[in-house]
């Protein structure tokens, strides 16, 4: 038995030692309250970008110091049951890429909530029986509601930090509700010349290009306003310089190839605008005439009127005196038959 154990142990060494070999980085991972059965589907999922390879901390610890690894210190993490990571990424990126495959589990008692846990309302699909008891014991709004329980409201059962009970534990298995994520625990990685710990692996990237791209902009924008010219901002130097330059020449009525366009341009303009100014004269002057015409048509028509008028008047006049006139020789007359 002894001689089997060695043997298996010197396979073992030999094996893992060849992994790191021909690996471009380590990792070290803690296997602790991490169930063998997410252990199997997360081999599956980095299949094409890592090997995990679980063994006795010893047979590890013995690979590493015969592997191109032996001048590292990885004491302080070979503790414990662990398993090796071994990977073509770099230690970020395998970490990255570790982080976004954690896996669903149920709640235990004891465990601590990683964040707030809550119950959503709605139809639980329970029948009703013991099960509205266990609900109702974890501090749910249970309620008989046709055939079925059901949630009254959304209820956080357990805050972020809090020790999940044991009775929170039941009612969330029985709704088959999973807030627990496990993750691989990686403990330290490395690339052959330095070591690099969890706690400097586990970096938010969308925040980390967020910042990457913030500092780009600013350091940009100050580059520019204050003139430091650099490979990244010298094409708008260029154009801010050739905009000034093309509306100097413009300013000092300079004639180039570049503003000739810009003159003509302008002077098109101008003739429009001219062109607009004189047919609206031209236009008030008509109309200005067409007034005085119409005046001058109305004066002589009042005069020939006021002369008709007249000549009518005098016509009248003379009439009259005629008719007095001989009115007056029929009296003379009639005056000299008397004295006769």
């Amino acid at each position: 038995m002894t001689s089997h154990t060695r043997k298996w142990k010197e396979k073992q060494v030999e094996e893992i030692k060849k992994m790191l070999d021909e690996s471009k980085i380590v990792a070290i991972a803690s296997l602790e309250r991490f169930p063998a059965s997410h252990l199997q589907e997360l081999k599956k999922k980095l299949a094409s970008k890592a090997k995990i390879k679980v063994s006795k901390t010893k047979v590890i610890a013995r690979a590493l110091a015969e592997s191109k690894y032996k001048d590292i210190d990885f004491s302080k993490y070979l503790r414990g049951s662990i398993a090796i990571i071994v990977s073509t990424m770099d230690p970020f990126e395998l970490y990255a890429t570790i982080k976004k495959n954690k896996a669903s589990a149920y709640a235990k008692a004891g465990m601590v909530a990683e964040q707030d846990i809550v119950v959503p309302a709605g139809d639980t699909g329970l029948p009703p029986g013991p099960d509205l008891s266990i609900l109702k014991a974890a501090g749910l709004p249970a309620i008989m509601k046709g055939s079925s329980i059901q949630i009254a409201k959304d209820t956080v059962v357990a805050r972020k930090g809090e020790v999940i009970s044991e009775e929170v534990a039941s009612a969330l298995a029985k709704l088959d509700i999973k807030p627990i994520q496990l993750m691989l625990k990686v403990l330290v990685a490395c690339d052959g010349k330095y070591l690099y710990d969890a706690s400097v692996l586990d970096i938010d990237t969308e925040k980390f290009e967020s910042d990457l791209i913030s500092c780009y902009q600013k350091a940009f924008n100050l580059a520019f306003n204050i003139g430091y010219i650099t490979p990244q901002n010298i094409e708008l130097f260029i154009q801010k310089a050739f905009r000034e330059a093309k509306q100097l020449a413009l300013d000092a009525n300079y004639i180039s190839p570049l503003t000739l366009p810009e003159f003509i341009a302008k002077a098109y303009n101008a003739a429009n605008s001219l062109s607009s100014v004189v047919k609206v004269d031209a236009k008030e002057t008509e109309q200005q005439q067409a007034e005085e015409s119409t005046q001058n048509q109305q004066e002589q028509a009042e005069e020939q009127s006021n002369a008709k008028q007249t000549n009518g008047q005098q016509e009248t006049k003379d009439k009259q005196a005629e008719e007095n006139k001989e009115q007056g020789g029929l009296e003379d007359s009639n005056a000299e038959a008397q004295s006769k």
